[in-house]
């Protein structure tokens, strides 16, 4: 009777190449994209019910300026995505500016309002100065602005304005409030580091300042609450650093504690119940809007973070919000951290309003990938 041979055991070798493989291999499954935008999404946003995303897409062609001569000019598209990745041009962007000499406008954020009827686009502009006879004087003049505009992506124009206008000139951070009639930004004194607030609402074509003998370091909107935190110092910097709570629809403000110090990155948690800042270069700090003096604060690298819908988590990149690097997630009110995606780089990233979704963009051309939160 004949026996089949035995098997000798694998070598330790293969075991361990096995191994290997295996744990390169689980972590690429588990990267699995549920969306991916194969297009150069220089900003994007989310819609507040977390299932579409608006992005700006880098348009760049050469335009001529005179006889011979030609301009790099940009024009910024603006798409919507779906989750499930049916696509919507809203805006072709050569189309927004009619203008004698060459324009170039460069979309510098894109944020929705909590009616998700609404969003306001900011950008940077470069337009050649015309002489009087209507050619180019070879000066090139730059500018910020904020437009505003529907869902679809429709310039609204702020009623009084002649003529009619939907750019808020010198605007920036502008947000519309939960009413779907206001919007609030912030504007800058000349020869100021700080910052005024302001708001306009273009059906009626009213508007002003808020609170307009103050003046912000910073302003972190909660626009579902049509309230705001911010950093108010004076005039020249000196005095306290106060940490203060806007209602921007009565025009008000409290004050919820004077600072050790402050070095940046203020946020309003999706509940409006938390604030958080960086204390210094590497200390968070973490206030209950309700009761200012609980305070939770812990180390961690300076960079550019973003709350869960829930409350209990920070997602953080380290470094400067133009430098690509890993994300972070810190759990609260702990301060431990633990790597998102496999401590893959990435350039820009925001977390969707429902918490289920997180939306990076890639180093280099600026691939947009969609992936379900951890």
């Amino acid at each position: 009777m004949s026996r089949a041979p035995k098997r000798s055991p694998a070598p330790l070798a293969l075991v361990a190449l096995l191994a290997v493989v295996v744990a390169a291999v689980l972590p690429a499954l588990a990267q699995q994209a549920k969306l991916t935008v194969d297009d150069d999404c220089t900003v994007f946003a989310f819609s507040p019910s977390g299932d579409r995303i608006v992005y700006a897409s880098r348009q760049i062609s050469n335009e001529s300026v005179a006889k011979g001569k030609k301009m790099l000019v940009e024009h910024d598209d603006i798409w919507r995505v779906t989750i499930d990745g049916h696509k919507k041009r809203l805006l072709e962007g050569k189309k927004l500016v009619k203008s004698p000499v060459p324009v170039s406008f460069q979309i510098q954020a894109i944020r929705i309002a909590p009616d998700d009827r609404h969003m306001t686009v900011q950008m940077i502009t470069r337009a050649l100065v015309p002489n009087p006879e209507g050619a180019s004087s070879g000066k090139v003049q730059s500018g910020e602005l904020t437009d505003l505009m529907d869902g679809e992506g429709k310039e609204i124009n702020v009623e009084g304005t002649n003529p009619k206008n939907s750019a808020i000139f010198g605007a920036t951070n502008a947000v519309w409030l939960a009413d779907g009639q206001t919007v609030v930004y912030l504007t800058q004194p000349k020869d100021s580091l700080l910052y005024k607030i302001a708001y306009v609402r273009p059906e009626g074509g009213t508007g002003g300042a808020i609170l307009p003998d103050r003046y912000f370091a910073a302003v972190a909107w909660s626009p579902a609450h049509n309230a705001g935190a911010a950093i108010e110092r004076d005039k020249n910097l000196g005095g306290p650093i106060r940490l203060v709570w806007i209602d921007l629809i009565h025009k008000t403000e409290r004050t919820l504690a004077t600072l050790a110090g402050y070095n940046g990155h203020l946020t309003v948690s999706h509940s409006g119940k938390q604030i958080a800042y960086f204390r210094d270069g590497n200390t968070i700090e973490i206030r209950s809007v309700a009761d200012p003096e609980k305070i939770t604060s812990f180390k961690v690298a300076f960079g550019r973070y973003e709350w869960s819908a829930d409350d209990t988590h920070l997602l953080l990149k380290r470094g400067p919000n133009d430098q690509t690097d890993q994300l972070l997630w810190i759990s609260l009110p702990s301060g431990t951290f633990d790597y998102a995606f496999h401590g893959l780089i990435y350039h820009d990233f925001h977390v969707s309003p429902d918490g289920r979704w997180v939306a990076v963009t890639e180093p280099g051309k600026q691939i947009l990938k969609l992936f379900p939160t951890p």
